[in-house]
């Protein structure tokens, strides 16, 4: 019997009609679904009319759910990992899977599709040749060491943050970047009410009152106006 694979596969940010037929494919011929919340990916499935068993994998767990992930594609399963939404591996639990399984030798195959990441940065404008991508920033430990570390690099720098903490991340760049910073938001990304805009830091937040601030955001921070 041959080992089973693991299909790392990139979920809709929002809008389902991002599916690609790949992944309808490929969901269709696993034997197990991992992802990060069983009621986010079972939502999916429900869409896609599949009924596939679902085990949880998120930055709580023990190494045993790792374990027993490695042990269904020892015995010739194959396994799809699902992050809630967007491409795995990227601010959730999915690297530490690869690298187990890399180091097994698992087979591992991406799916892509879908990415907050990407779909901010084409937009944006910022961009030239290279970013430096931060995922989320520490809410307190070790958060003013972090923006300090990130105002020395010279590229543009790509932040995800959530609602609640958008104003006070945005007074974190004015502060540590410089009033000349321009920044972009890109909020509900695909969603009903996506919406995308930017400038210079100082007018960004005199103006965020003006716009529904909701859900998950990428924020974009350049040192300097292009």
């Amino acid at each position: 019997m041959s080992n089973g694979k693991i299909y790392f596969i990139a979920t809709p940010i929002g809008n389902l009609g991002d599916i690609s037929e790949r992944t309808r494919e490929v969901l269709l011929s696993v034997d197990l679904v991992v992802c990060e919340d069983t009621r986010v990916s079972g939502r999916l499935l429900k869409h896609l009319k599949l009924k596939k068993p679902l085990l949880s994998l998120h930055q709580h767990s023990d190494d045993g759910k790792i374990n027993h992930i490695i042990h269904e594609t020892e015995i010739g399963k194959n396994v799809a990992y699902l992050s809630d939404c967007g491409t795995p591996g990227i601010s959730d639990p999915g690297q530490k899977l690869a690298k187990v399984a890399r180091d097994l030798g698992v087979e591992i195959i991406p799916i892509p599709g879908a990415s907050a990441l990407t779909a901010a940065i084409s937009v944006s404008g910022l961009i030239k040749k290279e970013f430096y991508f931060s995922g989320f920033l520490p809410k307190k430990k070790g958060r003013e060491t972090k923006l300090k570390f990130l105002a020395t690099l010279d590229c543009p720098i790509v932040i995800y943050e959530s609602a609640p903490r958008i104003a006070r991340t945005l007074q974190d760049v004015k502060k540590f970047f410089g009033d000349d910073s321009e920044v972009f938001i890109a909020r509900e990304i695909t969603k009903k009410f996506e919406e995308y805009w930017g400038g210079g830091i100082e007018s960004v937040i005199n103006g965020i009152e003006r716009h529904k601030i909701k859900g998950e955001l990428v924020l974009i921070v350049s040192k300097r106006v292009f």
